[in-house]
C-alpha cells in the first residue's frame, strides 16, 4: 500500500516548520581592492520566491556550467568572472521569457518520517521577472564597469 503524501505550502510571510527549507539569496559586483582582497557590494536581494524559482526553473544549474569561481547552491558567493558576465545575463533574459502565461510550483523538499509531507513553494511570477531584471541589469552594469560578479543561493 503506497501512504499518501501531505502537501505544505511554504510562504516567507509564514511561520516555517523548519527555518532552513526557505532559502533566500543576494548578488552584486566584486572588484580586487588595492591590497589585491575582492571587495563585494550587494545591489539585489533575492527573496525566497526568487530563490526557489531560479533552482526550480534551472536557472542555478545553467549559471553552473560556466565556469564560476565557486558553486551557487551552496550558500556562498559564486563569482561570474568578467568574461561570462554576458553569458549570465543572456541566462537571466531567458528565464524571463519563460515566466509568462503559466504557474509554478516546486517542491522544496520531502520529509518521509513520522508521515510523508512535500513542502512545496507557489512562485509569484511577478516578483521572478522582477529579480530577474535586477539580476540582467546588475550583469550589464558589471560588464559595463569592468567588474566580476557575485551570487548567493
Amino acid at each position: 500500500m503506497q501512504r499518501s503524501t501531505r502537501i505544505v505550502y511554504l510562504n516567507a510571510a509564514d511561520p516555517v516548520p523548519q527555518p532552513d527549507l526557505l532559502r533566500s539569496g543576494a548578488a552584486g559586483c566584486a572588484w580586487l581592492d588595492p591590497d589585491g582582497a575582492f571587495e563585494l557590494d550587494t545591489r539585489v536581494r533575492i527573496s525566497p520566491n526568487s530563490t526557489h524559482a531560479l533552482l526550480g526553473h534551472g536557472v542555478v544549474a545553467e549559471l553552473n556550467a560556466l565556469p564560476l569561481e565557486g558553486t551557487l547552491g551552496e550558500g556562498l558567493e559564486a563569482l561570474i568572472p568578467p568574461a561570462h558576465l554576458d553569458t549570465a545575463r543572456s541566462l537571466f533574459f531567458e528565464a524571463d521569457r519563460k515566466t509568462y502565461g503559466a504557474r509554478y510550483e516546486f517542491v522544496v523538499e520531502t520529509q518521509e518520517i513520522p508521515e510523508r509531507i512535500e513542502y512545496r513553494v507557489k512562485i509569484d511570477n511577478r516578483e521572478y521577472q522582477s529579480t530577474l531584471s535586477h539580476l540582467t541589469f546588475l550583469m550589464s552594469v558589471a560588464s559595463r564597469e569592468g567588474l566580476a560578479a557575485w551570487i548567493r543561493i
